[in-house]
């Protein structure tokens, strides 16, 4: 199996209301996906409850039985649409791809 996590680090300068409003949009965009693809095993998203610095704001976590499905989950519909709709949101993001 293949985790693989995404963590989404919302770049400065935005107030704390912009701040407030991209984690709710990343959430209204990518929350669904997991939902669209029955070949997901497991998929979650949150939002980072410790506000230090150094701290991600968002958090893409899946599960795929395999690198296979992984890259049809980068390629679908549902995943290119969620990614599209966040371009104008600035951020940073992290990812990591492990067997498990």
């Amino acid at each position: 199996m293949v985790k693989h996590i995404v963590i989404f680090k919302l770049t400065p300068p935005m107030t704390p209301g912009e701040k407030e409003e991209s984690v709710r949009k990343l959430k209204e965009f990518f929350g669904p996906v997991g939902n669209k693809l029955d070949y997901i095993i497991e998929y979650r998203t949150g939002v980072n409850i410790t506000k230090d610095d150094h701290c991600g704001d968002f958090v893409i976590d899946a599960t795929f039985a395999s690198r296979e499905d992984l890259k049809r989950y980068q390629m679908s519909d549902p995943h290119r649409a969620a990614v599209a709709a966040a371009k104008d949101i600035k951020k940073a993001k992290v990812v990591v791809d492990y067997i498990i």
